[in-house]
Order: C-alpha cells, then sequence, then structure tokens
C-alpha cells in the first residue's frame, strides 16, 4: 500500500493526465487514471474526447498485460457504473483483476455518486478517496462537468479584465490594452477551454475580436455567438468583421431579436456573408432577454460558455443571475481620462471558492457566484 506521500504524488499525476483533455472532453469531464505496481506507475491513461475510451479503459489498454497481483489503480474522478457511450468503467477495472483502486473524487451527479465505489466494493476490491485537498481539486477541475450535472443546464462564465480603478477602456469605443502577455495568454488559455464564447455587438464594433484561441502550435475556434439585437454590427457603414469573414466564419452565430430580422438590408448582408441568424426573446427595450444566452446554449447542444462581452452584456447577464462562474482580471493600471469607459461593480458580487493567481504584474481571481 502506497504511504500517503506517495499516494499524493500519484493522484497529482492523474489531475495532469486528466488536463490532456482540455477542452475536447465536453460534455464528459476531464479524467486521467494511473495503474501502479510495486510502487512504480506501469500504465497511464486519459480520456480523450467524448465518445472515447475512458481514461481507465486506457490505461488498463497500455497495459498491454493482466496486472500483476496486488496491482493498484489510482483515477481522478469516481469510475462510472452506467452505460453511456461506453461501457461503464467499473466492469472494465473488475475484468482487469485489479485489487485496490484509488479515487480522486466522487461522481457529481447525485444519481451516480458512490454508486461505482459500492460496485467496486461488492466485488471485494479496496477502494479508497483522495485527501480532502485530492477531492477539491479533483472536482474543482471539472467545475463545468459539475454544474451540468448538479443544475442541469448550462454554465455561462463572464471574463472582465479591469485596471485598478475599475475601467475597461480608456477611451469608449478604442481598443485598450488592460493586461500584459502572460494574462492574456491566460486568457488564452480559458478561451480553449470552452466550447463556444460570446460577444456583445458593442465588443465587436469596437475591437473586430477573432475570438479564437491562438497558440503556437494551434488556432482553436469555439463556436461564437454574437449577441446583437438590432444587428448594428451588419449595418452598411460597418466594414466586414474579422468572425464573419475569416477562416472560421461558419462557427459565427448572431442572436437577435425580431426588430433586428426587420432590417431586411441587414439580415441579406448575413445571408451574403453566410452568417447564421437566430432569433431569440426581446424584453420591453427591444433588446434581447439575457437569460436568452442560456437557451440558446440548449438549442446548440453547449454545456457551457465563456462570455468576453463588454460592459453592457456583463451588466446585463450579472444583474439578471445569468453568470455561474466569473474570471476577473485586474491590472495595476489606471485609466482616468475623461473618456474612459467603467466596467461593473464587483464589489456586489461575491465570489465563492475563489482562486487567486499572479499573473506577471496583473492578478486573476476566479470562481462561482
Amino acid at each position: 500500500m502506497p504511504d500517503f506521500e506517495k499516494t499524493e504524488i500519484l493522484f497529482r499525476r492523474t489531475l495532469e493526465l486528466a488536463k490532456n483533455g482540455w477542452g475536447n472532453t465536453h460534455p464528459n469531464p476531464m479524467v486521467g487514471a494511473i495503474i501502479e505496481e510495486g510502487g512504480e506507475v506501469v500504465s497511464e491513461g486519459h480520456h480523450k474526447r467524448a465518445g472515447s475510451p475512458h481514461a481507465e479503459v486506457v490505461a488498463i489498454s497500455n497495459l498491454g498485460r493482466s496486472p500483476i497481483e496486488g496491482a493498484s489503480m489510482f483515477v481522478s474522478l469516481e469510475p462510472c457504473s452506467t452505460h453511456g457511450r461506453t461501457p461503464p468503467c467499473v466492469d472494465a477495472i473488475l475484468k482487469s483483476g485489479i485489487k485496490n483502486v484509488f479515487i480522486g473524487c466522487l461522481d457529481p451527479n447525485p444519481e451516480h455518486a458512490g454508486r461505482g465505489i459500492k460496485i467496486l466494493e461488492e466485488a471485494g476490491i479496496s477502494v479508497h478517496l483522495g485527501s480532502k485537498e485530492i477531492q477539491a481539486q479533483a472536482t474543482r477541475l471539472n467545475f463545468v462537468f459539475n454544474h451540468n450535472m448538479l443544475k442541469n443546464c448550462p454554465l455561462i462564465a463572464l471574463k472582465m479584465a479591469v485596471t485598478k480603478n475599475g475601467m475597461v477602456a480608456e477611451i469608449q469605443g478604442v481598443p485598450s490594452r488592460i493586461t500584459e502577455a502572460e494574462a492574456r495568454a491566460n486568457m488564452m488559455h480559458w478561451r480553449r477551454f470552452f466550447p463556444a464564447i460570446c460577444v456583445g455587438a458593442g465588443t465587436v464594433l469596437s475591437d473586430d475580436p477573432s475570438l479564437t484561441a491562438r497558440f503556437t502550435a494551434e488556432t482553436w475556434c469555439p463556436l461564437r455567438i454574437i449577441v446583437d439585437s438590432n444587428l448594428v454590427t451588419l449595418g452598411s457603414l460597418v466594414p466586414d468583421r474579422v468572425i464573419y469573414t475569416d477562416e472560421f466564419a461558419d462557427r459565427t452565430i448572431i442572436l437577435t431579436t425580431s426588430h433586428g430580422l426587420s432590417r431586411q438590408d441587414r439580415v441579406s448582408r448575413a445571408k451574403e456573408l453566410g452568417v447564421r441568424l437566430v432569433e431569440v426573446a426581446e424584453d420591453e427595450t427591444g433588446r434581447a432577454k439575457p437569460d436568452a444566452l442560456r437557451s440558446a446554449l440548449n438549442q446548440f447542444e453547449m454545456n457551457a460558455v465563456y462570455c468576453e462581452g463588454g460592459p453592457t452584456l456583463a451588466r446585463s447577464l450579472l444583474n439578471t443571475g445569468n453568470v455561474d462562474y466569473l474570471f476577473k482580471y485586474r491590472s495595476p493600471k489606471v485609466f482616468d481620462h475623461e473618456q474612459a469607459l467603467s466596467g461593473p461593480d464587483f464589489d456586489d458580487f461575491l465570489i465563492k471558492a475563489p482562486i487567486t493567481e499572479s499573473l506577471g504584474e496583473d492578478h486573476l481571481t476566479h470562481g462561482f457566484l
């Protein structure tokens, strides 16, 4: 039996393996697994994408033989006990002959939590849960999946970058660099995690963003959702925006209202560009209702979205309780121009179970609302 320190090391390795599925496993969780024999790791595996073999099955397959007597498996999440796209992992563990299983955290689904453990224990397998710290880390890793299981709805995350004095632009309507390289790289990391990204029309007009996750070896495009109630981004005087004309244009969707769809010139331009328009419910002012985003995510079968919208969209979502998770980047800069644009007052919103990171001169705090 591995000692506590060795056990913690092996559990942390399962979490590292799980992250190899970053952004690719939705709507499934990220999971890593290890087979240990005589104190040595002899096989590893992780879940690559939905529909592919689960981490436990991959680790057993990668071993290429039967585990020796006394072998242990470490897995970051309780092995599944029901049939989905693949058979339950508890069956694979039972067939492998492994007699010791160490589990990072329980399945978040209330209907399944503990069921896999019970099946394994009833078959004579020794099962151990990770320490409180490991359980917390393993649970937090899959916060989107957990939200989906517990709330039965997509997760809406909001990202905002603000200066020390709470500004989001030095001059309204003009792009401003708030954070520096390390924080911007971190934003790309999170863009790569989420299956969808969302901004408001104002951001499209002022920043002309690409809304892709850009890395040295990869440019990845999530589903790009634009909230544009009146189709102002398709106005005759607005130059073609990047998200409507680049190589990923077919990944762009505009949420608009009946008022926007009444503008035939703008609707015609969308058709010319090949941009899909989706009508959503509107409020008494003619703007898209804040809860329309969550409804659209259900329609598109997306389990989460990363909102990078400007302050108008952010306030709308925050003030109506439509933000589940907040990423707040804070820069030491001060924008004191008379036309500086302020962000939402985040003091009104308590971040639960916050995680704080230093990213060069900038700081990130993220957690649940």
